[in-house]
């Protein structure tokens, strides 16, 4: 009896851990629990022992040193994983039913350099030097110098802008050396970008009726319309100008300053520099670069709910479709594609119910530079993400009947008939009258090619926007389910 009242204290004193009801993932499995001076080995067994998580980890990378004490109330796997992991500098990665523990590996590649005038060799303190579409980026100190630490080893964009110059783009490969090399940067005076700065600062004039209705025009196609744009919110929209084009209601706009952008959905304040904004016949084109800073969660709750809306927002996302390819393993990710065809007769686009395979419509290859790729497809082409559904607020929008009787996109001039699986087409529910929003539709989007033959780097990304267009469920999250490069989904 003494033993057995020995072994329960022991057991106590380490961890205490009562299974609850288990979600979709075995992450989900919520426990109480009670960490009392574990090691994270230790702590590890522990879990596996009282859920269904197994772990797979090199014990090299495990710290014994640290010890964990806390305790955890109705808590799921995830949340508590993540907590004992940060506290070892290490994350997780699941596959199939295993947990792999890896270890965190911070680059210590840094560029350094100076940003002067391009005539008069002056510095331009605090101008802003960034990598385009990442969360790294400083400002120039008094003397134009900045260092920008922990770039990752990819190909990145170096962006430099400066209130009243040209703003400069520079691209570095992945390979090229940077560390040690003391950059400097000249920009050139912006004639009119300065005339319109002097303009405004001696008389602010008010905003007549059409410039507004054209700001809200403007938020809803460049912020999107998904829940996420709901979320997001354009700080200093007194920086644009709008220029409506002719009698139709196509416009562009410009921006005098960088535009910043506050996504509390996914937890960043964005400095977008727009370089060209254009929407004409229902078609967007959308130009710059991006500087994400992370926002203050406050609490842990508040930072988990970010990072699963990240995670969603990555998943099917353009830049998830392009590292698909570039990994190779696009099926496997949940994508499938599709040729689209223009229909003459009804004046709509089309997809075949029996596409060919998926290399013969859309092929990457490589070039002669290691980071860079050619994707390569004879037409424009549809992509599918099976791992989620359209919601119904974007099927009533952009869903409806065509002509044939087909379902198809509604925007305009950017329409299709569309696939509801591998061996089902929409078509064949034409006659039974049900409405799209009844049925689930695997995320769908159309990439328009201006080209056969489109440059990418890793991580996907394309190196000239202006040789593609989207629609579809692209274009519906738009800017608002933007991410940064270097975002990777645990």
């Amino acid at each position: 009896m003494l033993r057995k009242f020995l072994v329960s204290i022991l057991f106590l004193s380490s961890i205490q851990v009562i299974a609850q009801e288990s979600g979709q993932s075995s992450l989900d499995s919520r426990l109480t629990v009670q960490f009392n001076s574990v090691s994270i080995p230790s702590a590890l067994r522990q879990i596996e022992r009282l859920s269904d998580v197994k772990f797979s980890y090199n014990s090299n990378i495990i710290p014994r040193d640290i010890r964990f004490d806390r305790a955890f109330i109705d808590k799921s796997v995830r949340e508590i994983l993540e907590e004992l992991l940060s506290t070892a500098n290490l994350y997780y990665r699941e596959l199939g039913s295993t947990v792999i523990i890896l270890k965190r590996v911070y680059s210590k590649r840094k560029i350094s350099g100076r940003v002067i005038d391009k005539d008069s060799q002056a510095p331009l303190p605090y101008a802003s030097v960034f990598i385009e579409r990442s969360t790294l980026g400083v400002a120039t100190d008094l003397k134009g110098e900045f260092e920008i630490e922990n770039i990752p080893d990819i190909g990145f964009n170096l962006v430099i802008s400066y209130v009243g110059y040209k703003p400069k783009s520079i691209p570095f490969n992945y390979k090229q050396r940077v560390d040690n090399v003391n950059f400097v940067i000249k920009l050139e005076i912006d004639p009119v970008a300065l005339e319109s700065i002097q303009v405004v600062s001696k008389s602010r004039k008010r905003t007549t009726y059409e410039e507004r209705n054209l700001l809200r025009r403007f938020k809803t196609a460049f912020l999107g319309r998904s829940d996420n744009a709901k979320k997001c919110k354009i700080i200093n929209p007194e920086v644009l100008h709008f220029e409506v084009l002719d009698s139709l209601g196509n416009y562009k706009v410009t921006a005098d300053d960088i535009v910043f952008i506050e996504n509390r959905a996914l937890g960043y304040r964005v400095g977008y520099l727009l370089e060209e904004f254009r929407f004409e016949n229902g078609l967007k084109v959308n130009i710059g670069s991006a500087k994400f800073e992370e926002l203050e969660a406050r609490s842990r709750k508040r930072y988990n709910k970010w990072e699963t809306a990240r995670r969603k927002a990555y998943n099917g996302s353009v830049q998830h479709f392009l590292n698909a390819m570039i990994n190779g393993n696009p099926q496997e990710e949940g994508f499938s594609v599709n040729l689209v065809q223009y229909d003459s007769v009804a004046s709509e686009f089309t997809t075949p119910l029996n596409p060919p395979p998926l290399n013969e419509i859309i092929e990457l290859r490589k070039t002669d530079k290691d980071y860079l790729f050619t994707l390569h497809a004879e037409s424009d082409v549809e992509v599918t993400y099976q791992g989620e559904y359209e919601s119904s607020a974007y099927k009533k929008l952009y869903r409806s009947t065509s002509r044939s009787g087909n379902y198809k996109y509604t925007d305009r001039k950017i329409r299709s008939s569309i696939a509801l699986t591998n061996s089902q087409s929409l078509s064949s529910y034409q006659t039974i009258g049900l409405d799209a929003n009844e049925i689930e539709i695997f995320q769908k989007s159309i990439i328009f090619f201006v080209n056969k033959d489109t440059p990418i780097v890793f991580p996907g990304q394309f190196t000239k926007p202006r040789d593609v267009l989207f629609s579809g469920w692209w274009r519906w999250g738009a800017f608002s389910d933007f991410l940064p490069l270097n975002y990777r989904p645990d």
